[in-house]
């Protein structure tokens, strides 16, 4: 099956946005601080706030809940046997440089581990409007996160299909300039409230600098999913 790159508009209302953000704001999900990389400004002492939701627990509410709203939309317009091995908030303080969300070197803890489901979709829905914007490559690698390994890896050929204008304006900081001679822009999906945006989780992607544009946090709901390999349940 293809894991396609699309937007779908509206695809949560603002009362399901606000029932999902008092899930947060009572503070029943569990907080994760994300200090592996200390960001360039001295300012932040953390480049991102996590919400986890138990998606598939059935002694968390939450996690029920969040399963009642967003479970039937995405069987709906992906696959009806769509699996979300992660579904959290993101508030972002810092911009995402480039990367995959694949499964690096084959280790994974959900339901890919037993070996019977593949990567699928990257979902991103924000929770608000923000002046930014998501950038995805057509460039893939299912078992890669990082480009510079990629390029190491794969040899891709050199394509120059960014212009310098382009690279300035969203990639600068995100992307090394002897990287994106290797890449291709796919689709450039701006922070609309409600909107989701669904990518296969091979693809590269980053986010655009959004602090140049006065906004100091933005907010989303991410999930990872998975979906049956039926080449492995035959």
């Amino acid at each position: 099956m293809i894991i396609d790159t699309r937007t779908i508009e509206n695809f949560l209302t603002d009362d399901e946005i606000a029932e999902i953000e008092n899930m947060h704001s009572q503070g029943k999900t569990t907080l994760l601080i994300d200090n592996v990389k200390k960001p360039p400004i001295e300012s932040l002492d953390r480049t991102a706030n996590y919400w986890h939701f138990d998606f598939y627990c059935k002694y968390s509410e939450n996690g029920r809940r969040i399963q009642e709203i967003l479970l039937p939309k995405l069987q709906e317009h992906f696959h009806k046997d769509i699996y979300v091995d992660d579904c959290h908030i993101l508030e972002s303080f810092y911009p995402y440089e480039i990367h995959t969300d694949a499964v690096d070197n084959g280790k994974d803890y959900t339901m890919q581990a037993i070996n019977k489901y593949t990567s699928a979709w990257t979902f991103i829905i924000p929770l608000d409007n923000y002046n930014s914007n998501t950038i995805i490559f057509d460039q893939e690698s299912l078992d890669i996160k990082g480009p510079t390994r990629w390029i190491e890896d794969k040899n891709p050929p050199v394509i120059n299909s960014i212009d310098e204008e382009t690279y300035n304006k969203y990639l600068s900081h995100a992307v090394n300039p002897y990287q994106y001679k290797y890449l291709s822009i796919e689709e450039i999906f701006p922070w609309k409230k409600g909107s989701l945006s669904a990518t296969s989780r091979g693809k590269f992607h980053c986010s655009d600098y959004f602090l140049g544009n006065g906004i100091t946090e933005k907010r989303a709901i991410v999930m990872w999913t998975t979906v049956p390999d039926f080449r492995k349940l035959k």
